[in-house]
């Protein structure tokens, strides 16, 4: 009796569905009929493309409402390669249709367009009705009210399913090599995380910290201000595995008394003051990673102190003759060029010997400017959630921008250049003139309005190899053609390079690209 009711119920379910169906088919058809009139009335190229899209493409289409995520409109080709009916998809989460190996990816492309206003060639899986899978090609893009907010999404769906079974083994065998090849790529990524990058050479230097985070040993990081060497620091430790704590302190402008105060510590009268007994940070770090920043700064009593520590690991406490054992791990740093020091004589060569046990150098943002777009992503999110403010979409002329600035501040003062853009921001599409701001203003100070290009031949340096002396009216427009190119076609951001207004840098353009007159 109970299977019969349960039968009965599923031919219940079923004839509903059909009648369903046969309602669709005939709003189909009162649709059809209506467009058709429309367009012999009317001849409207927008009606015509919705009726070709809704009755006669192949490619499934479907409109997204970026706020809800819920399918809006669906044309034929959907429910006909799914095997639902309308009412089961209009009105409901995007995310339904999708197989459930893909959701997450899915929701990851998703965010992609509605920040960056279209996708091209995403492959996805979504799921049939009956439950089989379904590979397809995704082309996507988006509609922006008039502050420049995403509304809506039209998603063109191609089925690659043949496609896909073809060429999965050889996906596969791809996948694989790939992997062996990528032998950058770190073991442990997720200790990495906080690091935003997808160069190269930083996966290289991931898996040299990987290597010799187990050590013990020292390591010597060193690159310009602002490339992120404290990271690098506490990322060895927590790759080390060491129960302590990870103490990071600015050696800086220390003079011996601070130095040794602030490391060893001291006993009490050890000097005027001195009213209690104090332990040093080597003390509190026991077990853990003290972290020297700026260690090409301090003199050289204290350099001698530290290499004592670095040899026999003993210390003592100022004020005190019993010698102490540290147990911390050193890892110092520094932005300066510690070979100059020591040929000026004012850094310890055994010292500098004793610190690059291991060696960890990070570029500058200019030698790795693929970057930028990712760090400007993940910038934008930090600062409008620290503001409180929706995350606001980059124009794309921003990254040209950028990628002609020298970065003296590196990726922190990226990081300052869009919180005080994000700042500024009232909805819409993100403006670059703060960040215009704030590279003239940096320029002007530090390179007389010039921005130099990584690792280019300077034009002083391109002349001397020549054996005879250009005229200025040969050169102008070499000069212009290469700013233009820096610049990436941008005739804005190229008249900034020059020094010009965008107006006369147009009007030399216009004199270099006119005719010359005839004799």
């Amino acid at each position: 009796m109970r299977d019969e009711n349960k039968s009965q119920a599923k031919l219940n379910q079923e004839l509903q569905l059909i009648r369903q169906r046969v309602a669709e088919l005939e709003q189909d058809n009162v649709e059809y009929e209506r467009l058709t009139k429309q367009l012999l009335l009317e001849n409207d190229e927008s009606v015509r493309e919705y009726f070709d899209i809704y009755f006669h493409a192949h490619d499934m289409v479907i409109s997204v409402d970026i706020e809800t995520e819920n399918v809006l409109k669906c044309n034929r080709a959907v429910m006909k390669a799914l095997g639902y009916s309308r009412a089961e998809i209009v009105g409901h989460p995007t995310f339904k249709l999708y197989h459930q190996d893909c959701i997450e990816d899915a929701k990851d492309q998703f965010r992609l367009i509605a920040e960056t206003g279209e996708i091209h060639d995403a492959e996805q899986t979504l799921r049939k009705r009956n439950g089989d899978k379904i590979n397809v090609s995704l082309n996507a893009t988006t509609v922006r009210d008039e502050d420049g907010n995403p509304t809506l999404a039209r998603f063109d769906w191609r089925d690659i399913t043949k496609r896909v079974v073809e060429t999965g083994d050889l996906r596969s065998e791809n996948r694989r090599l790939k992997a062996r090849l990528s032998s950058n790529i770190p073991e442990r990524p997720e200790v990495f995380s906080d690091i935003v990058t997808q160069d190269p050479a930083m996966y290289s230097i991931f898996r040299h910290v990987e290597s010799i985070s187990v050590t013990g040993d020292t390591v010597l990081i060193t690159g310009e201000t602002g490339v992120g060497k404290e990271k690098i620091a506490e990322t060895i430790h927590r790759l080390s595995g060491r129960s302590g704590m990870f103490l990071p302190v600015n050696i800086a402008g220390s003079d011996d008394q601070l130095f040794s105060d602030t490391l060893f510590g001291h006993e009490k009268g050890a000097f005027t003051g001195a009213d209690s007994d104090r332990r040093g940070l080597i003390e509190q770090a026991s077990g853990g990673t003290l972290f020297l920043d700026e260690i090409g700064d301090i003199g050289t009593e204290s350099q001698l102190k530290l290499l004592r520590l670095l040899e026999d690991g003993q210390y003592y406490r100022l004020g005190d003759d019993t010698p102490r054992t540290s147990e911390a791990r050193t890892v110092v740093a520094t932005n300066r060029t510690i070979e100059s020091l020591m040929t000026d004589e004012t850094f310890r060569n055994d010292l500098y010997f004793r610190l690059r046990t291991h060696h960890v150098h990070l570029p500058p943002l200019r030698e790795r400017k693929e970057d930028i777009p990712l760090l400007v992503s993940h910038f934008l999110k930090r600062a409008a959630e620290a503001l409180g403010k929706k995350i606001p979409v980059p124009p794309p002329e921003l990254f040209t921008l950028l990628s002609t600035y020298h970065f003296t501040g590196n990726i922190r003062e990226l990081e300052s250049m869009v919180r005080d853009a994000v700042s500024r921001h009232n909805g819409g599409v993100l403006s670059t003139e703060s960040f215009r701001e704030a590279i003239d203003e940096q320029t002007s100070a530090s390179h007389g309005g010039a921005l130099p290009g990584a690792g280019e031949v300077g034009f002083a340096e391109a002349l001397a190899t020549t054996r005879s002396l250009p005229s200025l009216k040969e050169v102008e427009p070499l000069v212009i053609e290469e700013a233009l190119r820096r610049a990436d076609g941008n005739q804005t951001i190229a008249a900034r390079l020059l020094g010009l207004s965008r107006e006369a840098l147009t009007k030399r353009i216009n004199r270099m690209r006119k005719p010359a007159r005839k004799a």
